[in-house]
């Protein structure tokens, strides 16, 4: 396995979906001077008609592992209730979305749409809402999850949310930590820290490559490896000790598969120095064995990947800081995944 180790410091893409949480701490700032409950008089608009919408949090601090709803309402110039309107939401990586789990949904008769969102880290996150039409006009509500996370707790399964971004570690100087770019390598080479921008995964090991039946010439297939990037803004070292992660639907059935800790190895520069310091990271995922891939372990509970198409891959890193805290670092990708050719 030609797995390069590597330590990248230049400034590369930064991810759309990345979070984390340092316990005990935590915030983004998303807009300074947002409050749970936050409205403001932005307009939406279509072709015959101007009004309002606006986002009310039933909690103005959530425990972390809970829930609480939120209401949407859209009026029209008038001040009436725009009903069958649809209304989508997201969130940042730190706040699911549990309802609408699909993220949108229509307005009632009166103007309103109800749903229920999670705290999966604690710090301050921005939630968002739009109408299907006037797309560019949004409202941002920030949603303060307080507390440890649970013993035991592996967020809320099947819930939406998680494309805003943001959402980084915190310290009391307004540092973060941050998972800042995440790719995958699937052909037995990369960089730590430089994530190629092909994220297609092989997952079909072809027998034979030149097609001549009196000679073998197996497909080279390789385990695929998350690829990351991590920039540390505290004031104190992050060490990592572990990454976990999850995929849904991996064998066409819809099982969402869960990871056990992968202790991180000499392809992970687990230490993260202060003040700016920044190292990749290459963990291994997915395993090639019997001409196929798996997540976990092929030879007892791993499960073969046989659903072709794209999935995304939830990853969470864990460590701590030089005094102790705790530290949670969590960003998405989608890979495409399929029975690609690499015989040449």
């Amino acid at each position: 396995m030609d797995i390069r180790k590597g330590l990248c410091i230049s400034s590369l893409f930064v991810l759309p979906m990345l979070s984390g949480c340092l316990g005990g701490s935590g915030g983004t700032d998303g807009g300074s001077g947002r409050e749970a409950g936050y409205r403001d008089d932005v307009f939406v608009s279509d072709e015959t008609t101007t009004g309002s919408l606006r986002i009310e949090l039933k909690k103005s601090t959530i425990p972390v592992g809970e829930t609480a709803g939120f209401m949407v309402s859209v009026v029209d110039s008038q001040g009436r209730p725009v009903p069958n309107i649809n209304v989508a939401c997201d969130s940042e990586l730190g706040v699911a979305l549990i309802e609408p789990t699909t993220g949108y949904e229509l307005t009632d008769s009166g103007g309103h749409m109800s749903g229920r969102i999670g705290c999966e880290a604690p710090g301050s996150f921005e939630l968002v809402c739009r109408v299907s039409v006037g797309a560019n006009r949004r409202k941002f509500a920030t949603v303060k999850c307080d507390g440890e996370i649970p013993a035991g707790f592996t967020g809320f399964p099947g819930a939406g949310g998680g494309g805003l971004g943001g959402g980084v570690a915190q310290d009391g100087d307004g540092g973060d930590a941050a998972i800042v770019a995440m790719g995958f390598e699937d052909g037995g080479s990369g960089t730590a820290g430089s994530p190629t921008s092909n994220a297609s995964v092989d997952i079909v090991q072809d027998s034979d490559c030149d097609g001549v039946n009196t000679t073998t010439d197996p497909e080279r297939f390789f385990d695929t490896y998350v690829n990351l990037r991590v920039e540390n803004n505290l004031t104190e070292e992050i060490r990592f000790t572990y990454l976990t992660y999850s995929v849904r639907n991996v064998d066409g059935q819809g099982t969402l598969f869960q990871s056990k800790q992968i202790g991180l190895t000499s392809n992970a520069s687990s230490a993260v120095g202060s003040n700016g310091g920044s190292t990749g990271m290459l963990v291994p995922l997915f395993v090639a064995a019997l001409g196929g891939k798996y997540v976990g372990d092929p030879s007892g509970v791993g499960i073969r990947i046989t659903q072709e198409g794209f999935r995304t891959v939830s990853v969470s890193l864990f460590g701590q800081t030089s005094s102790g805290k705790r530290v949670e670092l969590k960003a998405r990708a989608t890979a495409s995944f399929g029975n690609y050719n690499r015989c040449g």
